[in-house]
């Protein structure tokens, strides 16, 4: 019966000095961003260069579950002058975390994001998006993201939709996220 009492009290332990070095807790601030860049044929003898910068600023509200603040610019280059459109949005995210490999070095995360997007060619629309990524903590406070572009939706009040299946391994954004206070 010592035994398993020992036992219960060290995996009590144990836990609370997981969620003390985690950098994920209730009251912590997140600051992160992400980059992403894609090149292709458009099959007409065109290309089309695509620079995405992502930055995210937010708070811890439960352990692993963050809200914020979500930024997006994408500049679009290319041989066709009709490729040469630029975007950027804002909008409010919610983004979960899942420790994996029982360790706190690697977490799976999920962030759904809805928001307003606005095109250089004039579209304003509203989105809603859900992004899969890895977060890898090398030390405290500071994590190395890799995420992908995920599904999203928008549309406009013309009836103009559009629905984006981003899954591709040409879709990896990478980032760097800091995380702050307590």
């Amino acid at each position: 019966m010592n035994k398993l009492f020992a036992l219960a009290c060290l995996g009590l332990t144990s836990s609370f000095a997981h969620a003390q070095t985690t950098p994920l807790t209730k009251g912590r601030g997140l600051l992160s961003g992400s980059i992403g860049y894609r090149s292709g044929d458009l099959g007409d003898g065109g290309n089309l260069n695509l620079f995405n910068f992502t930055p995210s600023v937010g708070y811890f509200v439960a352990d692993n579950l963050a809200i914020g603040l979500n930024g997006d610019l994408l500049l679009q280059g290319g041989t066709a002058s009709y490729d040469r459109q630029n975007m950027y949005s804002v909008g409010p995210f919610a983004r979960y975390y899942r420790f994996v490999g029982g360790s706190d070095k690697f977490a799976l995360y999920g962030q759904g994001s809805l928001g307003y997007r606005h095109y250089s060619g004039g579209a304003d629309l509203g989105y809603v998006a859900i992004t899969p990524g890895l977060a890898f903590f090398p030390i405290p406070r500071f994590g190395l993201e890799a995420s992908l572009r995920g599904l999203s939706y928008s549309g406009n009040f013309n009836r103009q939709y559009n629905f984006d299946f981003g899954f591709g391994l040409q879709n990896i954004q990478l980032g760097a996220a800091y995380y702050f206070g307590k």
